[in-house]
């Protein structure tokens, strides 16, 4: 397997925008998009093709995803998005449900940071249509994660807030087909999330999975993925990219 490590700032790049809609009466955090920057061939090259990738903060592995790709663009389709939904800062954010009030208290009981938490009670009164399908909704898994690291997160200016992030691409040898790709990387996933309960994952919960969580670290977790591809492909994953912030 070739590894191989990157700065993830000469791939992604966080940019701030005013928020749209009725100014609030206290800071709106949703203020930061992800965009992936123009690559060279080399760069471009290097985070293509099917795979499973991983988010770590720090140490610990927060999210677990395949791609098979129909494009190639990783950062558009997943990384940018999963950005602005796991820090709690996309200016796209969206926070889901039909209900408002009732999606409010479930994403208050997975909050702590009493900053974040009156965030979002000012989303309920002053920008609303977030509580909706926006494309980048977020879950109570992703802001419960936010809210650990609001801190940081919270407060980051644009050149600070991918500090102790980084994106990860295992990929696995060329299929013949993408159907036979489509498939292989599912199961692949699926044999990961069986063992390893990434705390941004829709699999994870809080009541069972939290003890856990000391388990998900990197090393662990691309040894699983190696072994899961041998499984299901009988070949080792053919590239390990890491994108480091």
């Amino acid at each position: 397997m070739i590894e191989q490590t990157f700065d993830i700032h000469s791939f992604i790049r966080a940019e701030q925008r005013t928020p749209r809609g009725t100014p609030w009466p206290v800071p709106n955090p949703f203020n930061l998009r992800f965009p992936g920057l123009r690559l060279t061939s080399e760069y471009a090259k290097a985070i293509s093709g099917t795979g499973i990738y991983l988010i770590s903060f720090g140490t610990e592995v927060v999210y677990l995803g395949k791609y098979q790709p129909t494009s190639g663009k990783i950062i558009g389709d997943r990384w940018g998005r999963h950005l602005q939904t796991i820090t709690g800062r996309g200016l796209n954010i969206g926070l889901g449900g039909t209900n408002a009030q009732q999606r409010l208290n479930e994403l208050l009981d997975a909050v702590a940071n009493p900053e974040l938490r009156q965030v979002l009670m000012t989303v309920l009164e002053f920008d609303p249509a977030r509580f909706r399908d926006t494309g980048y909704n977020t879950t109570a898994n992703r802001l419960r994660f936010a809210s650990e690291n609001w801190n940081h997160f919270g407060t980051a200016p644009p050149e600070a807030i991918l500090n102790n992030l980084s994106f990860w691409l295992l990929r696995t040898r060329p299929a013949s087909d993408s159907l036979q790709a489509k498939r292989e990387i599912s199961a692949v996933e699926r044999l990961v999330l069986e063992l390893y309960f990434p705390c941004c994952n829709k699999e994870y919960r809080e009541s069972a999975h939290q003890g856990l969580r000391r388990k998900n670290s990197v090393a662990n977790i691309i040894k699983a993925v190696r072994n899961a591809m041998m499984a299901v492909t009988q070949a080792d994953a053919t590239d390990c990219i890491r994108l480091q912030g």
